[in-house]
């Protein structure tokens, strides 16, 4: 049937439509048919350009030439074929000439397969000549390159404090594998990291041996980069966590930088964890890990310190460089009536830098100008009406600055930033449907005219060192102002060049960025994520902290950061002020074994989520009794559950969320219960309820 049907090759999906799917794994696993990878229909299809080269035989007197044909000859005669792009930079729209001179025999015009090129564009594309290794590079590289000499698997963890050099040692083990004849795959948490890494890659590597993939390509883009890898055109490959999935066949070397980072695990759709999806890869290709932090993740440092992981200490940054020095500002010293979001010592310590010709960072992990929308007369607070959230206020979404020279940015500065001048209406939006509304000028509830903003985003500092320090030439990083495309590039570009004095951001601007003139970080509202209901708030908001401090100091001259805090003498603050993570770590380790969470557990989350709360309620508390069920029968005694219980997001975007949390003490154990839970679960799960799992959860929000 399936020959007398489909003569030719068809799709996959078609054959499966039409009941053919057991047939088809029958007859594929005894080479009965074959299939192969084609690019889907109506998907991204290869692109091609126009080459010109001179003819095998041009004819020795090619008559009477125009002008253009003229230029465009001499262009050509005696060198190699090149593309029309290439003689179009010298003459404008020469495709008519090009076919005139093949008419005559002159040359030869043929269309090429070609790759799209990839947004990055390298930020950082200075040709350095490699440094020579300091010595815990070397010593680091000594046993990392032993495990590529023995191809098999090892894996590392480099623990190298910020500015240590974590990346020299990553491009040596690199070269030492394209050496070898393997493949590379290096991963970074966010895609702002990448454009400045691209740069020293296709340098030190060879840029026709990098490959880009990550969520900002356009399809043709990501298609003619994952093309390359998979014909073996670019033996390394740079992206997010997506390219977890990249078609290399013989790896030789995994990097994990920031491994850290929340960035790699994707929480909706496909869930997965891009870190332990690249720990996999390495385990099955017998090929080098190496998972590289300044603040590694508790599991990690628990998997090197019980021997599962080579733990390889960096402990002083390069060249002349220090760590910076850091000072806690204790917010609570202030009186009430007089505490800004800018401290006094705060705002002293900006105009001495911006005096000096220097760089500034204020972080805040939160966007838009104000997240709290409450009336002092009845103490309503406007939340989304789709979801358990304030609504926040943002003013006007505008593009990066477009000039990298200090004249044309501080004229664009204002549009990257988020600034008001001449900006339209602000708009409260909800940060997880997307809601929006027109901001009220009276309570919505009791009608008062008292109806004010409190608390301070990105937008609003941005704004506020405005106003403190006229002439200031600032910019604001953060997922708003990097949305449209090529915003991203632009705004760090305009920083990392001198064009931006200031910068304001969030977690975007925290990690990975080298900007040496940049002698002072500000961290305002350093305790936000401590109080949020997740067993991983401390660890995150040290990590954050320790990165973002990080950022300052990194040349010959010293650093400076400035913590600002409602809790000065919280371990996660006290340790990330000085630069102690094995304080930090023994603290946090003894919290995770009394509570028993991860590393000392396996977790698993299920969530049940419908338009109905009453309802859900008790589908939740049937799922809960059936897996409470399956324990007393089975005698599972590494399994607890808890709950189930309203997750801290209660409602999102009109459903009602409830959560089971399974706490188990080994894998095999934790595999073993949900085998037999979930299809009695789904077995009761009515059309309009859905049921997600997610494996290891980063956090139960």
């Amino acid at each position: 049937r399936l020959r007398e049907a489909h003569p030719a090759a068809v799709p996959l999906k078609e054959l499966e439509k039409e009941g053919f799917g057991a047939a088809l794994k029958k007859m594929t696993a005894s080479e009965r048919i074959a299939y192969s990878l084609r690019p889907a229909l109506g998907g991204p299809k290869a692109a091609h350009e126009w080459w010109l080269g001179q003819a095998a035989e041009p004819p020795a007197s090619p008559g009477r030439l125009g002008r253009k044909e003229q230029a465009l000859w001499e262009l050509v005669r005696g060198g190699p074929a090149k593309p029309m792009s290439y003689y179009a930079s010298y003459l404008k729209n020469p495709l008519p000439q090009a076919r005139s001179l093949t008419a005559k025999g002159l040359t030869s015009l043929d269309r090429r397969e070609t790759f799209r090129d990839d947004p990055g564009r390298a930020i950082f594309s200075e040709n350095r000549p490699a440094p020579p290794p300091t010595r815990e590079q070397a010593a680091a590289l000594a046993q990392i390159e032993a495990a590529l000499e023995s191809r098999r698997h090892h894996g590392f963890l480099l623990f190298g404090v910020t500015g240590s050099g974590k990346t020299e040692v990553y491009l040596r083990a690199a070269e030492k594998t394209l050496a070898q004849g393997r493949e590379v795959l290096w991963l970074t948490p966010e895609i702002a990291l990448t454009l400045g890494l691209e740069g020293f890659l296709k340098n030190r590597l060879g840029s026709e041996k990098l490959a880009v993939l990550h969520s900002a390509l356009t399809p043709g883009q990501r298609h003619d980069q994952w093309l390359r890898i998979r014909r073996g055109l670019a033996p390394v490959t740079l992206g997010a966590r997506s390219a977890v999935f990249a078609p290399l066949e013989n790896l030789g070397l995994v990097v994990v930088d920031e491994e850290h980072d929340p960035a790699y695990k994707q929480d909706d759709g496909l869930r997965y964890n891009g870190r332990d999806l690249a720990m996999r890869r390495a385990r099955e290709a017998g090929a080098a890990l190496i998972l590289g932090s300044a603040t590694p993740s508790l599991e990690s440092c628990h998997s090197a310190l019980a021997g599962r992981l080579t733990l390889i200490k960096m402990e002083t940054r390069t060249g002349e460089a220090r760590l910076p020095q850091v000072e806690i500002i204790d917010q609570r010293q202030e009186p009430a009536r007089q505490r800004k979001a800018l401290s006094v010592q705060l705002q002293k310590r900006l105009g001495d830098v911006l005096a000096r010709g220097e760089q500034a960072l204020l972080f805040i992990n939160r966007r838009g100008i104000s997240n709290l929308p409450m009336c002092l007369a009845c103490g309503e607070v406007m939340k989304c009406p789709h979801c358990s959230r304030t609504l926040t206020l943002h003013g006007p979404d505008r593009p990066g600055p477009a000039a990298e020279g200090a004249a044309e940015a501080s004229a664009a500065i204002g549009a990257a930033a988020g600034s008001a001048h001449d900006a339209p209406a602000e708009t409260l939006v909800c940060h997880c449907c997307g809601y929006r509304a027109d901001p009220p000028k009276n309570c919505p509830k009791c009608l008062s005219p008292l109806f004010r903003y409190f608390g301070v985003g990105t937008e609003k500092l941005l704004k506020l060192a405005e106003e403190k320090f006229p002439g200031v030439r600032a910019g604001r990083l953060d997922a708003d102002a990097a949305r449209r495309k090529g915003g991203l590039k632009k705004i760090i570009s305009a920083f990392a060049s001198g064009a931006l004095n200031l910068l304001v951001g969030t977690q975007m601007a925290a990690k990975g960025h080298d900007f040496p003139n940049l002698t002072l970080v500000g961290v305002v509202e350093a305790d936000l994520g401590l109080n949020l209901p997740d067993f991983r708030a401390s660890e995150r908001t040290f990590q954050l902290i320790s990165q973002v401090a990080g950022r300052a100091g990194r040349a010959n001259t010293p650093g400076t950061v400035l913590i600002q805090t409602m809790n000065p003498s919280h371990y996660a603050l006290t340790a990330a002020a000085a630069h102690d993570y094995e304080t930090f770590f023994k603290n946090e380790i003894n919290i995770r074994a009394e509570l028993g969470y991860p590393p000392f557990a396996r977790l698993a989350l299920a969530r049940l989520t419908g338009p109905d709360e009453s309802r859900m309620m008790r589908l939740a508390d049937e799922a809960g009794e059936i897996g409470r069920l399956i324990l007393r029968e089975t005698g599972e005694a590494g399994v607890e559950l808890l709950g189930p219980a309203p997750s801290p997001m209660a409602r999102l975007k009109d459903n009602y969320r409830f959560q089971i949390m399974v706490r188990a003490e080994t894998v095999s154990s934790r595999r073993a219960f949900l085998t037999l839970w979930l299809p009695k679960i789904r077995a009761v799960l009515p059309s309009w309820a859905r049921l997600t799992v997610d494996i290891d959860p980063y956090h139960l929000l």
